[in-house]
């Protein structure tokens, strides 16, 4: 079986869209775990009341509540109330098409995998699509950019592969779908891809966990960064680790951008001192990222390409 994950906050006007895309799937038997976060709004009625009107044999329907904030909290709560051996853990105002989970299982099934990952669309406030980035080839290195494979909406897990990576980091604010993902891949799964279209549709909203800028947020992404560090130092016979923590610090310098270009030097500087102290003995390193905090603090785009290309 199948167990579709949605954490849910005060989304009674938007979660109907995404709860009937699951309905609609082809796949069966289907399990749905639906977690109220403390919402204020009748989210747990109208969540509730999908449970009384669709509830089948062939479609479980479990509607748990988390009482503590964060969608991190809600996502294990909602995974210690599902019973599949393959897990998707979705957002409440995103949708699926119909055949999604069926395709999904039928490429983790054909080759033998623990972890299938697709192509997504993000729809933007005024309705333009813009596809995700999608890499199947240096998964890490790609995750640590561009979150790639992200655990949240386009890749189906199995329980045993979550088991091992130890589930969400409830210590993380921000970032934590980041940091999940970075421990799945580190534990080395089978992955497969499902890339013959995109199955899954992002919608974009003015109220979001991250909110509409970083400064605000400071100090949190910190956390999430760090936690990646701490997890590739402590895998076991990772060849390109250090490759991968140079990586890291290109997060570090990116973050650093973003805060000056929000006119936050005070928050920009050390974060920077700290990210350029560790990687000053490279000479590549030590001319190039101070010119992407500028770049990036300016607006500019893809400069984790220039980073690929010429760190090694």
């Amino acid at each position: 079986m199948v167990s579709v994950i949605i954490p849910v906050y005060n989304r009674a006007h938007l979660v109907g869209r995404t709860l009937q895309s699951v309905l609609a799937q082809t796949l069966r038997p289907l399990e749905l775990v639906l977690v109220d976060n403390n919402s204020t709004d009748g989210t747990l009625a109208v969540l509730q009341d999908l449970g009384r009107q669709h509830g089948s044999d062939d479609f479980r329907v479990i509607v748990g509540t988390e009482p503590e904030a964060g969608a991190a909290r809600a996502r294990n709560r909602g995974a210690s109330l599902s019973s599949g051996e393959w897990l998707l853990f979705f957002d409440s105002d995103d949708t699926m098409e119909p055949d999604m989970l069926e395709c999904y299982l039928a490429t983790a099934q054909r080759e033998g995998a623990e972890l299938v990952a697709g192509r997504a669309d993000r729809v933007d406030l005024d309705g333009s699509k813009h596809e995700k980035p999608f890499y199947k080839t240096d998964l890490l290195a790609n995750n640590i950019f561009h979150a790639s494979i992200c655990p949240l909406q386009c890749c189906l897990l199995s329980r045993s592969l979550c088991e091992r990576a130890g589930w969400w980091n409830v210590n993380l604010p921000t970032w934590n779908d980041w940091d999940f993902s970075m421990r799945l891949l580190l534990q080395r799964p089978v992955v497969a891809f499902y890339d013959d279209a995109i199955k899954v549709h992002i919608f974009l909203q003015r109220q979001s966990i991250t909110g509409t800028d970083f400064s605000s947020k400071a100090g949190t992404w910190e956390l999430s960064i760090d936690a990646v560090e701490q997890s590739l130092r402590q895998a076991a016979d990772l060849p390109d680790r250090e490759r991968l923590l140079k990586y890291v610090e290109y997060r570090r310098i990116v973050l650093s951008g973003l805060y000056l270009g929000e006119g936050r030097r005070d928050l920009s500087t050390p974060l920077f001192n700290t990210a350029y102290g560790r990687v000053r003995h490279d000479r590549v390193m030590r001319w190039l990222y101070p010119l992407l905090r500028s770049y990036i603090a300016a607006g500019g785009r893809g400069a984790s390409h220039i980073v690929k290309w010429l760190v090694k």
